[in-house]
């Protein structure tokens, strides 16, 4: 009886069906990383201002239940320099964002790491000023009753807030009740009427800013 041999290799029709399949594969992962890396940035910043949150509510009972007096990017780093918080690598990099990180904004100011390392830029309080990280704070906006929502509407009252629009999809901002948002890119244009499609055109929340929940806080 004759013995029936095993076939080696592939024929050219399985070649090519395996060349077709790996290039549909890498077509739909190129299309649809960009947005996964996206959702990913989105969710560490969800967890960073979370983390801010904590360090906010241990400012809270070291004073009576107040928030830090301070407007703009000092209100959530005052704990920061009244030493609340462990001054390591891994608890400043919270102050920024995943889509925006430390190397970038120090590039936004012409400097690298080689200048400084990010305890250190932290610890400079008098540089504080526009774009020093890539969130937001809450600040009054000169209205004195924006500080009584705090406690009144905390879960409409945003204190920290991506400074731009950092991710593709959406602006991810956290109420004074502790929960993160996202605001989505959609919703922005239509409550602004911008066009955030044209590479011209930039979007802060802050006063005035057009979107409500955002005018309680500024990158300033």
């Amino acid at each position: 009886m004759l013995k029936r041999t095993a076939r080696l290799g592939f024929t050219l029709l399985e070649m090519m069906v395996v060349i077709v399949i790996i290039g549909i594969l890498s077509t739909y992962l190129v299309v649809n990383a960009p947005e996964w890396f996206d959702r990913a940035r989105m969710t560490a910043s969800e967890k960073n201002m979370g983390r801010l949150y904590v360090h906010l509510l241990g400012y809270q009972q070291n004073h009576n239940g107040s928030l830090p007096s301070e407007s703009g990017q000092r209100f959530f780093l005052r704990p920061w320099k009244d030493g609340m918080i462990e001054k390591t690598e891994q608890q400043a990099i919270a102050f920024f964002s995943p889509a925006h990180t430390f190397e970038e904004c120090l590039a936004d100011q012409g400097l690298s790491k080689d200048d400084m390392d990010v305890v250190t830029y932290l610890n400079n309080w008098e540089a504080i000023g526009p774009g020093y990280t890539s969130y937001s704070g809450f600040t009054t906006g000169g209205d004195p009753d924006q500080r009584r929502r705090l406690s009144k509407s905390p879960g409409s009252t945003a204190i920290v807030a991506d400074a731009e629009m950092w991710h593709r999809s959406a602006l991810i901002y956290l109420t004074a009740d502790g929960a993160t948002h996202r605001l989505l890119r959609n919703e922005i244009e239509e409550q602004t009427g911008l066009n955030l499609d044209d590479e011209e055109t930039t979007f802060k929340p802050g006063p005035g800013c057009g979107v409500k929940v955002l005018e309680t806080v500024s990158n300033d």
